[in-house]
Order: structure tokens, then C-alpha cells, then sequence
């Protein structure tokens, strides 16, 4: 049981606030694509509004649940703000819609200009960049990630890997050497029934971790302090409480809290 208060306000590394209006739609223990194909079919009618008002009640809930910073990536813009909660948008920086089912954060689902351009333009504007990787198998190598920038490799700090599930302990390294965190969101990581994490070679790298919600697409809440719940009853002796709190304050603060 969580027993300490944070000394910070909670900060969210990484979310899809436009899919919070899927809550309880989306099927559990599927594989990733099969999911994919159901989120298609549920948001194939949306329009912009309904995008918007997704994302309104994301703002909503996480404000409710104490959170005071978001980290949101999506395809949608959206000019919505929030009196209570800051938001930090991925798609906002990169300034302009992208072609379904294009993410500036994933190498399955983006061309690999696109990855670069939307890396560049984090990197060009100060703030960090967001990527999924090695997330549901090998097909999406943190080594394929860098390829992309086989030409830049000084570009390739100060941002997230969000889940890394398979990344190796080379990969750890160099994301701790060039300030660049691992984003677990435990709440997906269940609904997707992923392998378990490598906590111990995460810790023993000195890589930044943060814990973080993911949307409401493949999990149950957007309280950062249920994901850490989630968190101990899964994997009662990977962290320690104090390790547990920072990963949603100190930490994520450590790259977001200037924004």
C-alpha cells in the first residue's frame, strides 16, 4: 500500500488524451495490431469535435486525480487548455496534422522522415521528444530507432522511450549516457499482457524511469497513483515507495518541468 504523499505535483510522461472517450471499449489481451484494428473502427467516425471532447474529459479526469502536467502525443491538434492541468504536445510542436495512421511517436506506423522531422522540430523548439519502442516484440528496435538518425546521432537526446519492454541492456546505456528516460505505463503493460520488465537491468543502467497512464484506450485510469498501485501489486519488490513517487515527479520533472 502507498503510504507517502507527493512531494510534488504529479506529473503525467506520457498520454493519449483524445482517446479518453474510449474507456471501456477496447478489448484486453489482444496483440497490439488486432487492437490497433478495434481503435480504427471505434474513432473511423470521429470528427474533430469528437476528438476534442475526448480529449476534454482526459483533462478532466487527470485533474481530478491531482495531476498537474501532461505529456500528450497524439494526431490530433488540439486548442483546448485547462485551468488546473499543463499539457506538453508532441503534435503541437511538430505543427501539422499527420496522414492516418501516422504518430510522430512510433517507427511501425511512421515513415522514417517523419520520425526524423518530428524529432527535429522537438529538438529545434528545446523540449523533449516521445517515441514508443521495443515495446510488443522485436520488430520496433531501439537500434532501428537510431538507424533513422544515422547521420545525426547527436540529435538523439533529451526525451522518452515510452514502454521498452525489449530493450537491451546497450540500448539502456545509451539512453542513460544522452538523458533520455523509459516511460512504463503499468496499466497498459497488463492490458497488453506484455512479458514482464527487466526492472533490475532497467535500475542497474541508471537509465530515468517514470511511470505514467497511457490513455483510456488500454487502461483503466488516468490517476497516476492508481498506476503505481497497479505497479506494486504486479511487481511488489521492483521499486521502493520513494523510487515509485518520484517516477511520476522528480523524474519526469527533471525533463518537463522547465515547459
Amino acid at each position: 500500500m502507498l503510504e507517502l504523499e507527493p512531494a510534488m505535483p504529479l506529473i503525467n510522461a506520457h498520454c493519449h488524451l483524445e482517446l479518453s472517450n474510449l474507456e471501456g471499449k477496447m478489448p484486453k489481451n489482444k496483440p497490439f495490431f488486432e487492437w490497433l484494428t478495434y481503435l480504427r473502427k471505434e474513432t473511423e467516425s470521429w470528427a474533430k469535435e469528437d476528438y476534442q471532447a475526448s480529449y476534454l474529459r482526459g483533462l478532466e479526469l487527470a485533474c481530478a486525480a491531482g495531476t498537474a502536467l501532461i505529456y500528450d502525443v497524439g494526431n490530433k491538434m488540439s486548442e483546448l487548455q485547462h485551468s488546473q492541468v499543463s499539457t506538453l504536445s508532441m503534435h503541437e510542436v511538430i505543427k501539422e496534422f499527420l496522414p492516418e495512421p501516422c504518430t510522430p511517436h512510433s517507427i511501425y506506423a511512421t515513415p522514417p522522415e517523419l520520425v526524423k522531422r518530428a524529432i527535429r522540430q522537438c529538438v529545434g523548439a528545446g523540449i523533449p521528444w516521445s517515441i514508443h519502442l521495443a515495446e510488443f516484440d522485436e520488430s520496433d528496435r531501439f537500434v532501428d530507432f537510431l538507424e533513422i538518425f544515422s547521420d545525426e546521432i547527436e540529435i538523439v537526446k533529451n526525451g522518452f522511450v515510452v514502454h521498452g519492454n525489449f530493450l537491451k541492456e546497450s540500448d539502456l546505456n545509451f539512453m542513460a549516457k544522452n538523458n533520455i528516460a523509459l516511460v512504463h505505463c503499468p496499466q497498459s503493460h497488463e492490458w497488453f499482457g506484455h512479458k514482464d520488465p527487466d526492472f533490475e537491468m532497467w535500475k542497474h543502467s541508471g537509465v530515468d524511469i517514470c511511470i505514467a497512464t497511457d490513455s483510456l484506450a488500454s487502461a483503466s485510469s488516468l490517476d497516476l497513483m492508481e498506476q503505481l498501485k497497479t505497479l506494486f501489486r504486479r511487481y511488489p519488490k521492483a521499486f521502493t515507495q520513494e523510487e515509485a513517487i518520484a517516477a511520476v515527479t522528480t523524474v519526469p520533472a527533471k525533463y518537463l518541468i522547465s515547459f
